[in-house]
């Protein structure tokens, strides 16, 4: 096979599953979400801090929402501020994390999809 051959399939290969993860397979709470939430949100949003009385470490937290309301609703990406704030433009005063890096798009992909198919937390409750 030759280099350019080697590049195409390669090219190919990452192509199929680029769209199987983002059109494919259900996204997981413990696996796929909680781990971004554990990284980027519970600092500010956990039992250490309570910023606007919002926390994202259990189930009971996340569906109770904070000072501002829910920030989840189950089937409506659009409508959830878990969602929203994580997707704006980096430069966006209401952006979430509002401190560190921003989610990638990957990442925010992966709570649009979870809330989308309605936001089952599986077994999990923090």
């Amino acid at each position: 096979m030759s280099k350019r051959s080697s590049i195409v399939a390669i090219v190919g290969l990452g192509s199929v599953q680029l769209v199987s993860a983002l059109a494919g397979e259900a996204v997981d709470f413990e696996g796929d979400v909680w781990p971004i939430l554990e990284e980027h949100c519970v600092s500010c949003h956990g039992p250490e801090d309570e910023f606007n009385e919002l926390r994202f470490d259990s189930r009971e937290a996340i569906l109770k929402g904070g000072k501002s309301g829910e920030v989840l609703v189950p089937g409506e990406p659009e409508e959830s501020s878990m969602y929203v704030r994580p997707s704006l433009p980096a430069d966006d005063f209401d952006i979430m994390p509002a401190e560190g890096e921003p989610l990638s798009k990957e990442q925010v992909e992966i709570l649009r999809r979870w809330i989308a198919a309605g936001a089952d937390f599986g077994g999990w409750t923090g």
